[in-house]
């Protein structure tokens, strides 16, 4: 890896408006994987620690100006090229002729990024019979292999032949509801673009050998849009700006190293700094945030946004110990309350507290107490009152302290049985335990969160 990570660096000073602060690197530890480490000095506030040019970063338009220098029909102001191929032999020459503008354009980032990189890093090799070599090779050489994007419950989904399907019947309703979101997209997503690469697999399969298969396509595709999803850092793209918020988004070298913190605004933040080149875009900064970097060897941080363990496993594959953001839906247990009450589920749907109930550390949220007051009460004009603000939930938390707890035990109850088969499983059944330790990670958090509630509502009734 040392000698991929000195690869990636000569390729990204090749620009000049690259920049890296001398006093990081790069550090490999089998216990958090890769990350950016302070080599000497220190870091304060506002220093700068690395920017990357548009060059170097992929994004929607830096994708459509790649595939326009073998498509001369793309014509997209300061976004395209209007000189062809150098290169006559190339095989994308013949691969993107095919690309029409308007599909193109139609594409989401997603789409295009994951139709562009198994291009460039999947089957380039293969046309070419590896003659030609990717622009972003260097890049490529230092993503993720699929065996570290295994823990991300979509994928066991997704493929057939995961050796962790059978862990899906434990995810949390939080991690399920997310994988089934996520599922939808990357199959409709495959759907947009199977057609392009079954093309080129007609298009080359007389002139190459080992034309990778659809179903052996379907799989990359996997590992790219997973390596695209757990990468990608917002960026607003022009072309995309007002037409599809989701696609604002861009992948930049080296900045993907930091991994991520739960604390928010201490450790290093993202700017966008203008560049000299012509177009509308700008180079990617991280700058040094609050907390400053003094010890050699410590680690340096980027916050992802305030998630929950349940969110960072989906998006990312990882988790967090004692991760502050963490909370527990509890939305299918409430909502099972209302069988039946037409009355009670027209008003909630009505008042727009159908649904999204969620606890965590410090709060019971306030659409279950509205929703548990009404349920235990029936008395709806004192709910309304409630919800308008004319009476707080004092006057509704005897009511419903029993049947508060009363919900609590039975959930907690229920992720304790299971722990004790997700341990057994570790023991016995799946070898690898990263992705069970993952999932009693946040089973563990989640008892956390219910005794500490289950306690306080004790403690009320003895006041």
């Amino acid at each position: 890896m040392e000698q991929k990570i000195t690869s990636l660096l000569n390729w990204l000073h090749t620009s000049p408006e690259f920049y890296l602060n001398e006093n990081v690197t790069i550090n490999e530890t089998e216990a958090s994987g890769r990350g950016v480490v302070l080599c000497k000095n220190k870091l304060v506030k506002n220093d700068l620690i690395i920017s990357v040019p548009t060059t170097h970063q992929i994004n929607f338009h830096t994708v459509l100006y790649h595939i326009s220098k073998f498509n001369p029909d793309l014509s997209i102001p300061s976004v395209t090229v209007n000189e062809g191929s150098i290169d006559i032999d190339d095989p994308r020459n013949e691969a993107y002729s095919i690309l029409e503008q308007d599909f193109l354009l139609e594409l989401t980032s997603f789409q295009l990024l994951c139709l562009y990189i198994i291009a460039e890093w999947i089957l380039l090799p293969v046309w070419s019979n590896d003659a030609t070599v990717s622009y972003w090779k260097p890049f490529f050489d230092v993503l993720p292999a699929k065996e570290e994007l295994r823990s991300i419950p979509t994928k066991w989904n997704l493929m057939d032949a995961s050796p962790y399907k059978p862990l899906i019947p434990f995810l949390s309703d939080a991690s399920f509801s997310h994988t089934e979101r996520i599922s939808k997209l990357v199959k409709n997503d495959w759907e947009i673009i199977a057609p392009i690469l079954l093309t080129w697999n007609n298009m080359f399969s007389h002139k190459v050998k080992d034309v990778p298969s659809m179903e052996e396509l379907y799989l990359e595709y996997l590992h790219v849009y997973f390596v695209i999803n757990s990468r990608c850092l917002y960026y607003e793209i022009p072309i995309k700006k007002n037409k599809d918020i989701a696609s604002n988004f861009t992948l930049v070298p080296y900045v993907d190293f930091l991994n991520h913190v739960p604390e928010v605004g201490e450790h290093c933040y993202p700017s966008l700094t203008t560049t000299k080149h012509e177009t509308e875009l700008k180079a990617f900064t991280i700058r040094c945030g609050e907390k400053g970097y003094n010890q050699v060897g410590e680690e340096i941080f980027l916050n992802y946004g305030a998630h929950s363990n349940d969110f960072l496993s989906n998006e990312y594959g990882f988790v967090l110990e004692n991760n502050e953001w963490n909370f527990i839906d509890v939305s299918e247990e409430i909502l099972e309350m209302t069988e039946g009450n037409l009355e009670t589920i027209s008003f909630l749907k009505e008042n727009e507290y159908w649904g999204d109930y969620t606890i965590n550390f410090d709060d019971i949220s306030y659409r279950i107490w509205v929703t548990m007051s009404l349920i235990v009460t029936k008395d709806i004009r004192r709910v309304e009152k409630f919800i308008q603000g004319f009476i707080s939930e004092d006057f509704f938390r005897p009511k419903i302290r029993e049947p508060l707890i009363h919900l609590l035990s039975s959930l907690k109850k229920k992720y304790e049985e299971r722990i004790i088969n997700l341990t057994q499983m570790r023991l016995h059944d799946i070898n690898d335990t990263w992705c069970i330790d993952n999932l009693l990670i946040i089973y563990n958090d989640y008892l956390y969160i219910l005794d500490h509630h289950i306690s306080a509502l004790g403690e009320i009734n003895e006041k």
